[in-house]
């Protein structure tokens, strides 16, 4: 239905009559200003509400266009979209125009229209009203800031940077560019939350986040996905070479020292690197290159980078597969034990054996502890594994001495995130009433990385099995690098040299030497220490006199079954012997 006319029949709406005039006027009090144009759409009146003076430069819009006036368009997507409706001389109620203005920052400005027409039906123009709905925006813009912004780190929080990312992709597809992510995660990030708790935790991942904002900048993205891994897109990449020379600097600017109150914190961080549109086609698929290559940096030790290859893909895909299978091996409780013995130096006496953990899956095969143990850790099932093993080489104890069996203490392996749970210890001693097994008769074993960073729970507990007696001992000395001095406020019992030690000191003077120092003070410090990896007789008895309490090997005996155990070592130490 085409507008009744609001001046004399002979009039336009830019000479209207006085009545016309009020009329305006009248329209102006209900919006910020009122606007005409004439049949080519070119603004004739801008007439701001009331008497008041607009800050728009009201006055040097006449004689043009809307879309000539400078501006971006918030609403419709395109000015050829808004053209479309006036030459269809169409209403309209959806223009929004962000606006420089001097002397302010940018203004939003909101304009209705409706097409005007004379008596005879003829088009005359449009008229129309206008208001500043800059404070609108603003708060809009607040609330969408604040819904696609990480609270903690001030980076763009998941949805946003997918969001983004896809975009991104999608017009780099279309130029034929290349782009870059980088998966960025801080290593043994959930030690340190362990040893220092959340609040120091979330402190370092936003000063972390704080630093990495300097180093990539827009154009490029940088996001936070969850926990401490952090992601960044970059875009049109020239140079492979380059993005490896920026994961490094990003590394190094990570493990720089921050000072936090009164702690002062070093973090070290790994890097995976995949390219749109080889490693990728898509985000889902960039983000699976990037975490294969961070997860192949975290294996090579952390502090590092590596880039995605197609053996990585492999090696990730067979990764997945053991998750899945060992989450249903826990469930079915598809694992056995096996026990190696542990003899005196230089008798050859049988004076321990150690509880390991195997794993035979029936599409897999055997799968050995050092690829599922790892495993293990990071899906959160060690604690349910290692409680398992704890139960397990009891029942086994049990078993024996039902039989009249006087055995050697078992030790079985605990890892890192057991010794930091505050229930460990509780677990422990409830496992030992139950299959009425004597503290003296359990050792535990932990990994020198498991204590490298020691927490207070970790000593508490170490006290606690101490008070308890149960003796404890650190295992694979020498791979960690610690030093004895810091043994020295650990309760341990015995110390295990690793093999790698073993077999180097027969050939090199200065790892001979090396070892001859840890085996000295260890003894200074009380503890027994045990050669690991003794394969011939050679190596037992240089162990043996560079001063080696006991060794273990596969010279001595290969880890075996309960059954093979029972007897190798124990029958015929009672009369009455069964399987066990």
């Amino acid at each position: 239905m085409k507008s009744k006319p609001m001046s004399d029949p002979d009039d336009s709406p830019a000479s209207a009559s006085t009545s016309d005039a009020s009329l305006r006027a009248l329209v102006a009090q209900t919006c910020d200003w009122y606007w005409e144009t004439d049949s080519l759409l070119r603004i004739t009146v801008a007439q701001a509400a009331g008497n008041g003076a607009s800050e728009l430069p009201l006055g040097q819009w006449i004689g043009k266009c809307d879309w000539e006036i400078p501006g971006d368009l918030v609403r419709p997507a395109t000015w050829e979209e808004h053209r479309e409706c006036l030459n269809a001389r169409q209403p309209f109620s959806n223009l929004v125009v962000r606006r420089a203005v001097e002397g302010r920052s940018a203004t939003v400005q909101h304009l209705c229209g409706a097409p005007f027409y004379g008596p005879d039906g003829d088009f005359i123009g449009y008229v129309g009203i206008g208001r500043d709905v800059t404070e609108q925006y603003r708060a809009q813009d607040a609330l969408q800031q604040l819904a696609s912004i990480d609270p903690l780190t001030r980076l763009l929080n998941r949805q946003a940077f997918d969001e983004r990312a896809q975009q991104v992709l999608s017009n780099a597809y279309a130029l034929g560019s290349q782009c870059a992510l980088l998966c960025i995660g801080l290593d043994r990030f959930r030690l340190l939350n362990s040893v220092y708790g959340y609040r120091i935790g979330d402190r370092m991942l936003a000063a972390v986040a704080a630093r990495l904002r300097k180093a990539i900048r827009l154009p490029n993205l940088l996001g936070r996905r969850g926990g401490d891994e952090i992601v960044a897109l970059l875009v049109d990449i020239d140079s492979p070479d380059l993005v490896a020379k920026l994961a490094r600097d990003i590394i190094e600017t990570i493990c720089q020292p921050e000072r936090l109150g009164n702690i002062e914190i070093s973090v070290r961080a790994s890097v995976g690197v995949g390219f749109f549109p080889n490693d990728g086609g898509d985000l889902d698929g960039l983000l699976n290159a990037g975490d294969a290559a961070l997860f192949r940096a975290k294996e090579f030790g952390g502090g590092t980078h590596a880039l995605f290859t197609v053996e990585l893909a492999r090696r990730t895909e067979l990764r997945v597969r053991l998750e899945q299978r060992l989450r249903k091996a826990y469930e079915s409780r598809a694992f056995r034990l096996f026990y190696q013995p542990l003899v005196s130096l230089p008798e050859g006496r049988l004076i321990g054996a150690e509880a390991l953990v195997r794993w035979t899956d029936a599409e897999l095969g055997d799968i050995p502890p050092g690829e599922f143990i790892p495993i293990a850790e990071e899906s959160g099932l060690i604690e349910g594994v290692g409680d398992w093993v704890l139960r397990e080489a009891c029942r086994q104890r049990q078993l024996w001495r039902q039989v009249g069996l006087d055995l050697p203490p078992i030790a079985i392996n605990v890892s890192g995130v057991q010794m930091r749970n505050h229930g460990f210890v509780d677990t422990i001693l409830s496992t030992l009433d139950e299959f009425e097994v004597a503290a003296e008769e359990l050792e535990i074993e932990i990994t020198e990385t498991g204590l490298m960073d020691c927490s207070t729970a970790s000593r508490d507990n170490l006290l606690r099995l101490r008070g308890a007696g149960v003796k404890a001992a650190l295992d694979d000395f020498g791979v960690g690098f610690s030093s004895l001095a810091h043994l020295r406020d650990l309760p341990m019992h015995r110390l295990k040299i690793d093999r790698s030690f073993t077999v180097e000191c027969m050939r090199d003077a200065r790892t001979l030497t090396i070892v001859k120092a840890v085996i000295d003070m260890a003894h200074v410090l009380g503890l027994t220490v045990t050669a690991e990896g003794i394969e011939n007789s050679e190596q037992r008895d240089w162990m043996h006199d560079l001063g080696c309490d006991s060794a273990q090997g596969y010279f001595f005996a290969r880890p075996m079954p309960a059954e093979e155990f029972l007897k190798r070592y124990l029958e015929g130490r009672s009369k009455d012997v069964e399987r066990a």
